[in-house]
């Protein structure tokens, strides 16, 4: 957690951590509100979603490809907290980065604003990622390495990890037990098929909030199946062929054609930001022309994501209704579905109570 979550979440007169506040969104499909949009320009609704979600659920953070050979490091800052998988052979190990702060005695007020600052300290749990660190490159830039693994790696906090097929699982709360995803998942077949490997991969970042992101890469026309972790539905792609979608919460989208599954992990780099870390996953050839086909839905559905966050007044005082209005309903599947999801882990996180003081009165070092 980034702040004391005993003083509670509260922002444009709406007390956020209170599950009340999202009665109208909880309603079924066709009744139910869209979230307030706040929630999509609130610096302390973030807060609330690293305290309710990135601190408590298990996420998704990539496939195994990112980091096939043993030692290499996967970095990925889960909410507010820098974080790094390691391949040890056929087993992966997760622990908290050495330089949570980049070595900083204090966090720099530019760096708690809500978005990732271009920093030396790439381990920082404020700065932007890097992509995966090969062992080979950190033996030739030990610094590097240094910032994630320090002298101890073993001595370093450690972080649940799981596998289940390609993808990898973290889970940052002591409490994490990996039993939660069993027989949750239905992933698709060809994801384990034998032959399987990733063929592309890219980096697309897009001007939008990351639940906008989400709902514009899994729309649906119907809904299969779903769970509180779990969506499966389908649609028509923009070339007129039937395209299967997967919504694996909080931050995972499977999208699925023929023998070719595109895997795209959401980050948010910023309130209104949000980084597209893609692979496209197949067990024959991808062509030229199937990547221009995966490039299009992707940019499609990045520009989706963008209008509907330019749709976002900057402060209440803009909105011309209420901020919770029931007028304003939802009218996508999934995102009434991960809405939903959202609310019930609110619903759910820890209340927590704290009798340490705010202010006191300071203390001589003598005394």
């Amino acid at each position: 957690m980034v702040r004391r979550p005993d003083l509670g979440y509260r922002d444009e007169g709406i007390t956020l951590s209170d599950p009340k506040t999202f009665d109208s969104v909880c309603l079924p499909f066709g009744e139910a509100a869209a979230l307030p949009r706040l929630a999509f320009r609130s610096l302390q609704f973030l807060y609330l979603e690293d305290e309710a979600i990135w601190t408590r659920e298990w996420v998704p953070i990539s496939t195994v490809h990112e980091i096939p050979e043993d030692g290499d490091i996967l970095p990925f800052t889960l909410g507010y907290h820098g974080i790094h998988v390691q391949r040890i052979g056929y087993n992966f190990t997760g622990r908290f980065n050495l330089a949570q702060h980049g070595g900083c005695r204090i966090v720099p007020t530019q760096c708690q604003q809500g978005e990732r600052t271009s920093c030396s300290f790439t381990s920082c749990g404020y700065s932007r990622d890097r992509g995966p660190i090969s062992k080979i490159e950190g033996q030739d830039d030990t610094r590097t390495m240094y910032q994630y693994l320090g002298l101890r790696p073993e001595r370093l906090h450690p972080v649940h990890v799981e596998q289940i097929g390609p993808l990898l699982f973290v889970n940052i709360d002591p409490s994490g037990d990996k039993t939660e995803l069993a027989g949750e998942l239905d992933l698709p077949d060809r994801l384990n098929g034998p032959g399987v490997e990733r063929l592309h991969r890219a980096w697309l970042e897009f001007d939008a909030n990351w639940k906008f992101s989400g709902q514009a890469l899994a729309r649906t026309e119907a809904l299969l199946t779903s769970s509180d972790r779990f969506m499966e539905g389908h649609r028509t792609a923009l070339d007129g062929t039937d395209m299967s979608v997967r919504w694996v919460f909080p931050n995972m989208i499977l999208l699925c054609q023929g023998g070719e599954t595109c895997v795209i992990t959401l980050q948010h780099t910023a309130i209104t930001k949000t980084l597209f870390r893609v692979e496209i996953l197949s067990d024959g050839p991808v062509g030229a022309d199937r990547l221009a086909f995966w490039q299009a839905e992707l940019t499609d559905a990045g520009a989706t994501a963008e209008t509907l966050q330019a749709a976002v007044p900057s402060s209440a005082a803009l909105d011309v209704t209420s901020d919770i209005a029931a007028s304003r309903q939802q009218r996508d599947l999934a995102a009434w579905w991960a809405q939903n999801a959202l609310v019930s882990r609110i619903a759910n996180m820890p209340n927590v109570d704290s009798d340490i003081p705010i202010f006191r009165n300071v203390e001589h070092y003598l005394i």
